[in-house]
């Protein structure tokens, strides 16, 4: 997993390639489903310190799944 950070609304942003290990915070990660209304039964990777507080619109890790799988099989493609 590799990470890059950008600047918006001056909060600094993380944006993690692959499937995410640690947050930047060093805290783990945990997986989750999403049962909103736009994105029900969506899994997705966050900060198991941000899950446990319910925050929103941070700076720390969220990755959808599906994302990190396809990043994971780009960078496994890059190889051959």
């Amino acid at each position: 997993m590799s990470a890059s950070f950008s600047t918006t609304g001056g909060q600094r942003r993380v944006r993690t390639w692959g499937i995410p290990s640690k947050c930047w915070c060093g805290v783990g990660i945990t997986e989750l489903i999403s049962k909103t209304n736009q994105n029900p039964y969506r899994r997705y990777y966050r900060c198991i310190y941000a899950a446990s507080l319910r925050l929103e619109n941070d700076n720390h890790v969220f990755k959808w799944v599906e994302e990190a799988f396809t990043n994971e099989i780009q960078q496994l493609d890059n190889q051959v």
